[in-house]
């Protein structure tokens, strides 16, 4: 039986994520004149790079909210370093805003791309520790079920370290997050 703890914490995280996921969609530019018929494609252009980055973050934050809620579903979240850590984790949720709208202005400079990529590897490092911390208190301690969450650890450290040199190519290894819960889906046996 779930503790009343983590429920309070399910529904705080929630919030978290709601906000930090949406907030990101406020920055994106606007127009400061109509639009005529031949110019869509000038607004289309100025648009994509922040409609692109902002989907990205969506995408990664949802795997991140789905893999948090599959813990909290298995922990009674009774330790204080547990609730450290996962407050600590939630935190970086709500940073999420930071590195996306820095991102979206200016993705090819290395350090900003870097940056992009090294909070979402801090965060898939602090959401694996969450699920190692989770397994280890549990009587069975089905191993298998950090597989998912390392796989995204281990494509986001990768993701930081090519960013360094290629932002392109920083961003183009974001694409095998996709791995992460087809590999998790497959060694627990359950549907996506």
């Amino acid at each position: 039986m779930r503790s009343f703890l983590a429920r309070r914490l399910e529904v705080l995280s929630d919030t978290i994520f709601g906000v930090a996921m949406t907030m990101p969609i406020y920055s994106l530019p606007l127009l400061d004149r109509q639009v005529g018929e031949g110019d869509w494609h000038a607004a289309v252009r100025i648009m994509l790079r922040p409609i692109f980055v902002f989907g990205c973050s969506f995408l990664f934050s949802g795997i991140f909210w789905f893999s948090h809620h599959r813990r909290l579903g298995l922990t009674n979240a009774n330790t204080r370093r547990y609730l450290f850590v996962t407050f600590s984790f939630l935190f970086l949720v709500v940073l999420l805003p930071v590195p996306t709208l820095l991102y979206s202005h200016d993705g090819t400079t290395p350090w900003i791309a870097t940056f992009y990529s090294g909070y979402f590897a801090i965060l898939a490092a602090t959401n694996e520790s969450l699920w190692i911390a989770t397994i280890s208190s549990m009587p069975t301690r089905p191993w298998r079920l950090v597989i998912g969450p390392g796989i995204l650890a281990l494509v986001f450290i990768i993701a930081t370290m090519v960013s360094f040199i290629s932002p392109l190519a920083g961003a183009m290894t974001w694409l095998a997050v996709i791995f992460a819960p087809l590999a998790d889906a497959r060694a627990t046996k359950s549907p996506l």
